[in-house]
């Protein structure tokens, strides 16, 4: 009975002691667990490193490398400007870290300053730098500027220590589509693209290779994978444009035109595509405004002065045409394009006058119209004829 009446409560205490026990166990565990590792993203880890870089940069610690650091991080970012700038700082604390050149031709070589790069690139060689980016750098800045021996020697340099490097198959698509062997030359750039995404310049140039083979469908799949990765370059839309054109589509080759004129205003080429088009299509008040951008970098231009004339022509702003007419005449005394303009403007303005006096004579108080109707017409009748009588008799007489 007693047994009975004590099992419950002793049922009980082992239940609770358990509980006890399985709790301090608990806590022991999460008092000694490792906490989980908080994954940023590429952009957040970038962020952090900028913001702990530019503090160590600020305090003057290792200043030359720290600037170099965050150089490489604006540069992965495609952020040349601001890379330039770092590693500038660099070199001028450092000028004998070959490491620092070799990126400063790299940052040069994206800008499209082809001559600095050489200079940085051959600074790194000097300073013992034989790395295949060095390599690869050297090849392309040789291709760009049409010394293809000297590109081909780094690029096999190059090929021998990183055979599947993007940047060296981009100088090899290059040196084949120069060579003639267009397919070759895809299929490079092709490599290339798959390789490094980041790469433009492999993208423009497939996108012209094809342009120029006639194959637009292809052309147009390569330009969307490459406005997809880099929405705000403006030469992608201005090689859509010229596809278009090709496919003899102007309105929507204008589109893409204006789209690259707006991204970079002073895109001269997409400029003077809208100019051209715009006056094909007689949109003479879009053909103006890229015209008028164009003729203050080139104020000397007898063409541009000779469209803007011609525009203004067309709109009847008479007195604006025969200036750019005359100035274009004043560039080019025997251009006909102006001369012909003049001539049609004086026309205009002689049938102009004409017109006018026709129309102050045909309004005159005084002028009265002709009634026929109160006219009286008599039939005119015939004379009647006399008979005169012929003496026969009489002769005449001649002496």
């Amino acid at each position: 009975m007693k047994s009975n009446f004590f099992r419950p409560i002793l049922l009980l205490s082992l239940i609770v002691f358990g509980w006890v026990n399985q709790s301090c166990q608990s806590d022991a565990r999460n008092a000694t667990r490792i906490p989980p590792v908080i994954k940023k993203s590429r952009v957040q880890w970038e962020n952090d490193a900028l913001l702990s870089l530019t503090d160590l940069i600020n305090r003057g610690i290792d200043s030359d490398l720290n600037y170099f650091k965050r150089a490489r991080i604006y540069f992965e970012r495609e952020q040349y400007t601001e890379a330039l700038d770092d590693i500038n700082e660099s070199i001028y604390e450092q000028d004998n870290v070959s490491e620092y050149f070799l990126l400063r031709g790299k940052i040069n070589r994206e800008l499209g300053k082809f001559d600095p790069a050489l200079e940085d690139a051959q600074r790194a060689e000097a300073l013992q730098q034989s790395s295949p980016e060095l390599y690869v750098l050297m090849a392309d800045i040789l291709q760009a500027q049409g010394q293809f021996r000297e590109a081909a020697g780094y690029l096999n340099q190059a090929m021998k220590m990183a055979p599947y490097d993007g940047g060296a198959y981009y100088v090899k698509g290059m040196l084949q589509a120069r060579q003639g062997d267009s397919l070759a030359s895809l299929s490079s750039l092709n490599y290339a693209m798959n390789v490094n995404p980041k790469l433009l310049r492999a993208y423009e140039q497939s996108i012209i290779i094809l342009r120029k083979l006639k194959n637009t469908d292809q052309a147009l799949i390569v330009n969307d994978k490459a406005i997809k990765r880099f929405p705000n370059e403006a030469s992608l839309y201005f090689e859509r444009g010229e596809i278009y054109n090709v496919l003899s589509k102007p309105d929507t080759a204008l589109i893409n035109y204006e789209k690259a004129a707006a991204i970079n205003p002073s895109y001269n080429e997409a400029q003077f595509q809208i100019a051209t088009i715009g006056i094909h299509l007689r949109q003479f008040y879009k053909a103006l405004p890229a015209l008028e951008k164009l003729l203050k970098k080139k104020p000397q231009s007898k063409e541009i002065n000779n469209m803007i004339g011609f525009c203004y022509e067309k709109t009847e702003d008479f007195e604006k045409a025969k200036g750019y007419y005359t100035t274009a005449l004043t560039l080019s005394p025997g251009d006909q394009d102006a001369r012909y303009g003049l001539y049609r403007i004086r026309q205009h303005e002689n049938e102009g006058i004409y017109q006018t006096y026709d129309r102050e004579e045909n309004t005159r108080p005084d002028y009265k119209l002709l009634d026929t109707s109160r006219v009286k017409i008599s039939i005119i009748k015939p004379r009647g004829t006399t008979n005169i009588r012929i003496d026969s008799t009489r002769k005449a007489k001649i002496e």
